[in-house]
């Protein structure tokens, strides 16, 4: 038996491709034949992956394929006809209309994947969300078989040194926040750079506000934001653009507090990073966000700016506070850990194999 997957795209640094790596990874490891197949190949992935169209070769009532649902795709109607025992990871799909006016085509794939999402619901053996919040809009669309896989992630990869001239430059006495994120219209940006204003103007001026995330394809988006930091006259907004995993672990590293206000999430990766840099983590309370941080993190239910402002201050200066934020984290943060959710998996893929 052979166990694949398919998948939109195979992006570098991407969630949900990292995902699908450590799943094909581990189901080499324990003696299946397993390779990925997508729609679009990052550059710097060519060596991971196939084009989707190449997997009618391997394609047998007697192998497994494993989907990844998050949009739109031509591999939908791919998945429709084959004839493999099939898998579906579901990693929720962020509503359209975030994105109108921003970017049409994706606006387009969104939407439509949303309204294919109920007519797979007889489709799959076995449907896995990568958390409760998902798990609870598939069973509301029909799904009968759901079970809870979160995102596997490989910690170890921050064992590496950070990017030492990051390290310098922002090891400068300046407090530092911090969101990791694709600069998309759900994260609402614009919300954490309002908030920022308020902290940066009235209560710490050396601050900086230090957005990690490429806004490929939403150029548009990010013109706005420019405008809007431009309008609040802020000159310690930083906006790095896609980062290697060096420059990440450094922006991470120099940074104080972890600030999200984002409107829709299906799992949120980054909480986990933040979470084992033993960051103090303020989000506000939406979609996925509550069932990821579980009983850990600051979640905020409103969007004052000034009062926020304030939290993150109040944060920061009491070291007793912030310590038992960052301790409950760690706590949380095993309930992730490879070990604990690779047995998942494997009873999982034993579910289907039985």
């Amino acid at each position: 038996m052979q166990i694949h997957q398919l998948l939109p795209n195979l992006d570098y640094g991407d969630a949900i491709s990292n995902h699908a790596l450590e799943i094909r990874n581990f189901l080499r490891q324990w003696g299946y034949q397993s390779n990925i197949y997508v729609q679009y190949i990052h550059p710097r992935m060519s060596k991971e992956c196939f084009y989707y169209q190449e997997h009618k070769e391997v394609s047998s009532p007697q192998n497994i394929t494993i989907y990844h649902y998050s949009i739109g795709t031509d591999i939908q109607d791919y998945v429709k006809k084959i004839p493999d025992k099939k898998v579906m990871i579901y990693h929720n799909i962020t509503p359209h209309w975030f994105f109108e006016g921003f970017n049409h085509q994706l606006t387009h794939l969104l939407e439509a994947g949303r309204a294919e999402l109920k007519n797979f619901s007889a489709m799959p053996l076995l449907c896995l969300a990568d958390s409760e919040y998902n798990l609870q809009e598939l069973k509301a669309l029909g799904y009968k078989r759901v079970e809870i896989l979160p995102i596997i992630q490989d910690f170890s990869k921050f064992s590496r040194q950070p990017a030492p001239e990051i390290m310098s430059k922002y090891n400068d006495g300046n407090i530092n926040i911090i969101y990791v994120g694709r600069i998309v219209p759900n994260k609402k940006y614009e919300d954490l750079i309002k908030t920022f204003y308020f902290y940066h103007k009235y209560i710490n001026p050396r601050s900086r506000l230090i957005l990690v995330g490429s806004y490929q394809g939403m150029e548009q988006y990010f013109i706005a934001l420019q405008d809007l930091i431009k309008k609040l006259n802020l000159d310690q907004v930083i906006f790095t653009g896609q980062v290697a995993l060096e420059e990440l672990i450094a922006y991470y590293r120099s940074s104080h507090i972890f600030l999200s206000m984002s409107e829709h999430e299906g799992f949120g990766v980054p909480f986990l990073e933040a979470m084992f840099f033993q960051l103090p983590i303020v989000a506000f309370k939406s979609s996925a966000v509550p069932y990821t941080l579980g009983r850990s993190g600051v979640l905020v239910k409103e969007k004052r700016y000034e009062e926020l402002a304030e939290l993150v201050d109040t944060i920061l200066k009491d070291q007793g506070l912030r310590e038992r934020i960052i301790e409950n984290q760690s706590a949380r943060l095993k309930d992730f850990d490879k070990e604990k959710l690779l047995p998942q998996l494997k009873v999982y893929i034993e579910m289907i194999t039985d």
